[in-house]
């Protein structure tokens, strides 16, 4: 997930990370054990595979609700475990849009990512909830904000191929990203699932974070156990898994500052003193969005070149 940044002589090195499949290959540390999930697939033959569960009717949930035909497709952009997502058209204002069908229909957690992006409306960093949308066969759909494209397509495209993402570039986005995360915890939301594919950019470098369908209030117990559909790793214990493999147990002696030694060649001082904070297992040591956005190495003059 990190993308490759260089140092003052622009001499290229390997990403900090080695991802989900370097992490899935390696073994447990010793005394951990990883629950892999059962998963059940019915047979493709069985037409009720293919039929979406509906929990209740959207127009009883949401009066204020539109129906889908005011919109018109433009195609596909995405697809999930819980939902795709589609470019649309309103018919009526001819303004683009983002519509996700949501998989589960109203579902509690399609209940709770409809609340919490209302709840979110204003920020620059979080994306801009439009309305729910229903069909006649009561399936839910959430329109947004249209973003020309996410985060990892965006390194892909936009970085260098020999010399990446410049640093300005990095530090732009970087700030957007916790300006939208403290935005968030400061009104007590855990979004669960940052990940590039999560994070939108604009051609002009506006980030934003999307897909609340994880996320959960942190005052709300009973929300968080109704919720609780999963985390970025397969299981809890898979999760931690992955962590231990970036960044080493907790209780060996291998610490955060060796594991990511090679980002102190690609980092200035202050920036591999903020990855450090930041990736600190200790959360009573561990830095703050906040904290993170007052660092020295925001200091510097953020570039507004983006193209």
């Amino acid at each position: 997930m990190a993308t490759q940044i260089f140092n003052n002589d622009s001499k290229p090195y390997l990403s900090v990370f080695r991802g989900r499949k370097a992490a899935r290959r390696s073994k447990p540390p010793k005394g951990i054990t990883i629950k892999k999930p059962n998963i059940l697939l019915q047979s493709a033959t069985n037409d009720v595979a293919f039929k979406k569960p509906r929990v209740c009717y959207g127009k009883d949930a949401f009066p204020d609700c539109v129906s889908v035909d005011e919109y018109k497709s433009l195609g596909k952009i995405s697809s999930g475990s819980y939902g795709v997502v589609y470019k649309v058209e309103h018919k009526r204002t001819g303004e683009i849009m983002a519509m996700k069908e949501e998989f589960n229909g109203l579902s509690p957690s399609t209940r709770a990512e409809i609340d919490i992006l209302k709840s979110l409306a204003g920020h620059p960093c979080i994306v801009r909830f439009e309305e729910v949308a229903v069909d006649e066969y009561d399936g839910v759909y959430v329109v947004m904000e249209y973003m020309e494209t996410d985060l990892r397509r965006y390194m892909s495209l936009k970085g260098d191929h020999d010399h990446g993402l410049a640093i300005s570039q990095v530090k732009k986005l970087m700030k957007q990203l916790i300006q939208g995360v403290e935005f968030l915890h400061r009104n007590k939301v855990l979004h669960r699932d940052l990940k590039p594919a999560n994070v939108l950019v604009s051609k002009g470098g506006q980030l934003k974070i999307c897909d609340f369908g994880l996320s959960i209030r942190v005052e709300d117990e009973d929300e968080e156990e109704e919720c609780k559909v999963g985390r970025c790793g397969e299981s809890e214990e898979d999760q931690l898994h992955e962590m231990y493999c970036i960044l080493g147990h907790p209780s060996a002696k291998k610490n955060v500052e060796s594991s990511i030694c090679g980002a102190n060649l690609m980092l200035s001082g202050d920036g591999f003193d903020l990855l450090k904070g930041l990736l600190c297992y200790d959360p009573v040591k561990r830095m703050t969005a906040g904290m993170a956005l007052n660092h020295a190495w925001f200091e510097d003059e953020i570039t507004s070149g983006f193209c």
